[in-house]
């Protein structure tokens, strides 16, 4: 082979190698192509937030729920969680720690609490700290949840486990001389301010802790038996019972939705129908009307 012949095999070889290299190319694009997609496909995490039992106080409904949230979390960890907190810091502290650890976002989170019908506005509590569209106004009460908001997404929902959360009627003050509005929605509003695109699920009256949640039928839809609920003051919350509210934070509409309840990964699930429609519920709930009396409520 003369020396033509081999510098021209050596120019040939020089130019098939942009094909090789060019192949070389694709592989950093797909690798970027690939983290995209596993940022887009992020997980979420679930949480079930109970307040801390305060010390010489018997709540029966609190220890119950704490109970089996923490039951059904040990078993998974990765995709539920359930935390007992003192003060919205804490419980925000430990939220946080678990979405960090896991590179994860916030998917459902329920706020177990007690509902307060005597002050007359729709609140909820984290340990101490009470939670209503007037609190929610003060920064520095507003401060935890909002550091939990940079973890939300599109896929968040944000529940109120609490008595009257939701509700948006007037009620008659505990000595009938006048009625105040609960502002249930200004209380979603609120939180949906803090919790971006989320949305907010809140009741018009009770959240029943029986048959229980993390089930998948109308498990928190019922009332309490106690006698003051007799008083004449509760008859909104009989009237709504079993009502859920939905906020929806990206379009800003409401939109009334049937009972809320959790899965076993505590996944929120919305039921088309409610309980109280059924002819059995409607009869005890008109029942229940009709012996409404003051003096009740002490």
């Amino acid at each position: 082979m003369n020396f033509k012949a081999i510098i021209i095999l050596f120019c040939c070889s020089f130019l098939s190698k942009p094909i090789f290299c060019q192949g070389q190319d694709n592989t950093p694009v797909k690798g970027i192509q690939k983290e995209v997609a596993e940022i887009a496909q992020k997980k979420n995490l679930n949480f079930f937030i109970v307040s801390k039992r305060h010390k010489g106080k018997l709540d029966p409904a609190s220890r119950f729920n704490i109970f089996r949230a923490k039951v059904k979390s040990l078993f998974r960890q990765k995709k539920f969680v359930a935390i007992i907190a003192s003060n919205a810091r804490q419980a925000s502290n430990k939220i946080q720690y678990r979405l960090e650890k896991y590179n994860a976002g916030i998917g459902t989170i329920w706020f177990d609490s007690h509902g307060m019908y005597k002050k007359g506005y729709s609140l909820f509590f984290i340990g101490t700290d009470e939670y209503s569209y007037k609190t929610l106004k003060d920064q520095a009460v507003l401060q935890p949840l909002k550091q939990l908001g940079a973890f939300a997404n599109t896929e968040t929902k944000v529940i109120i486990g609490s008595c009257y959360a939701g509700a948006t009627y007037y009620r008659a003050s505990i000595d009938y001389k006048d009625t105040t509005r609960m502002n249930g929605d200004s209380l979603m509003i609120a939180l949906g301010n803090v919790f971006g695109q989320s949305r907010i699920y809140a009741c018009e009256s009770w959240v029943m802790t029986k048959p229980g949640l993390f089930l998948k039928r109308a498990a928190v839809v019922g009332y309490p038996g106690r006698k003051l609920f007799r008083d004449v003051c509760y008859q909104p919350a009989w009237e709504n019972m079993g009502k859920w509210n939905e906020y929806n934070a990206a379009t800003n509409c409401f939109n009334p939705v049937g009972p809320v309840t959790l899965d076993m990964y505590g996944n929120v699930i919305v039921r088309r129908f409610s309980h109280k429609d059924t002819e059995h519920a409607k009869k005890r709930v008109a029942k229940n009307l009709e012996k409404l009396h003051q003096g009740l409520y002490k």
